[in-house]
């Protein structure tokens, strides 16, 4: 029997009701989340917890490169791409050489890109409210 747990009921609103933006950058603060718990990890020499948490952050990132659509991003689809695979590249150093610096490279490239979409996110949103398209 399956035990209810008030906090997954709130992700489920909050993923089944959040718009495209909202989710892009609710995937990059996971992607975060979990490299900041593998560092942690890796400050205990705990390298099951490492692999755990560095394994939720490749996924998290592979995620974000499957959503990606190449007929309509172009050349800007191809670069994320890249560095989406640079980003996983960094993060398969870290757990099987158990380096910082890799897990660090990780962590700058995503939380630089965060803040790139969460400015083009308040962009689109105040065009789209200017243009009264929504409320």
């Amino acid at each position: 029997m399956a035990t209810f747990n008030p906090y997954d009921q709130y992700l489920n609103v909050q993923f089944g009701t959040a718009d495209q933006g909202t989710l892009i950058l609710m995937t990059f603060d996971g992607a975060i989340r979990f490299c900041r718990l593998a560092e942690l990890h890796m400050e205990r020499d705990d390298r099951i917890g490492k692999g755990k948490w560095l394994a939720q952050a490749f996924d998290t990132v592979a995620e974000l490169r499957k959503s990606l659509k190449p007929e309509m991003g172009g050349e800007m689809a191809d670069q994320l791409s890249k560095t989406y695979e640079f980003i996983c590249h960094q993060i398969t150093l870290a757990n099987v050489f158990n380096r910082k610096e890799n897990l660090k490279n990780a962590l700058t490239v995503l939380e630089r890109l965060r803040e790139t979409w969460k400015e083009i996110i308040q962009e689109r949103r105040q065009s789209a409210a200017g243009a009264g398209l929504i409320g």
